[in-house]
């Protein structure tokens, strides 16, 4: 109860000093997350630290507000710009090790995969590394999670622009987002095959869950072409 409450605290103590308290806080639940209790270490299971839903969900939006919320670097090369990304990406990686150690569920990634590719540039090796790590955990979940980030994206962008979006940048983005995760597929294809084909399903079920309005279309139709960037990684007999 003690830590929960100081982990409860240092959420408000973050609006004071963002950077710094966010480090403390994701060292926190790292040193008290699941893996304290292992290899012969079950006493210390009353201290481990569970975050809960509410407490994931205040993460992650500080993820957003502070990592992602500005515009990818170009050439930018400065003193000042330099310390600012490598303290973003010190954030970024420290919120990436909640996952992999299974301090934060695996769906929790979603709200970092779906920045890949635009802020390559930035963060591409954390994310690459985190991507390549969470698949070695759960290959199915993983999977499931790779769909959650594209799904996040189809539906904020049918929010912002409405049912036309195939020819939208942001639309086109989501498809090259797509391709990129497909990649991660080429390899260990029957392994791979049964969380593709759970992807697709769950993709397929996604795209004609909305209705659209009389005689219209389902709004989620288009992301059958986000889908079928990975159609070419399912095995013959699947397709």
């Amino acid at each position: 109860a003690f830590l929960a409450t100081s982990a409860q605290c240092w959420l408000l103590v973050i609006a004071s000093v963002p950077p710094q308290a966010f480090v403390v806080l994701s060292d926190l639940l790292l040193v008290f997350g699941p893996q304290l209790a292992r290899d012969g270490r079950a006493a210390l299971a009353p201290l481990l630290l569970a975050p809960n839903a509410g407490l994931q969900s205040q993460l992650a939006a500080f993820l957003m507000d502070h990592v992602f919320q500005h515009e990818p670097s170009a050439t930018e090369d400065g003193e000042s710009h330099i310390e600012e990304l490598h303290q973003r990406r010190v954030l970024l990686a420290g919120f990436c090790k909640l996952i992999i150690y299974n301090v934060l569920e695996l769906s929790a990634a979603s709200d970092v995969f779906k920045h890949y590719g635009k802020f390559y540039g930035d963060y591409g090796d954390i994310i690459k590394e985190t991507l390549n790590l969470t698949r070695q955990m759960d290959r199915q979940e993983w999977a499931r999670t790779l769909l959650l980030s594209l799904k996040q994206l189809m539906s904020e962008l049918l929010l912002q622009t409405g049912p036309e979006i195939r020819e939208d940048e942001s639309f086109l983005e989501i498809r090259d987002l797509a391709r990129r995760f497909s990649l991660l597929f080429s390899l260990h294809q029957l392994r791979n095959r049964p969380a593709l084909l759970a992807l697709h399903r769950e993709g397929i079920e996604f795209a004609f869950q909305e209705p659209g309005g009389p005689g219209q279309p389902p709004l989620n139709l288009p992301f059958l072409e986000v889908l079928s960037e990975f159609s070419p990684r399912l095995l013959h007999p699947d397709r």
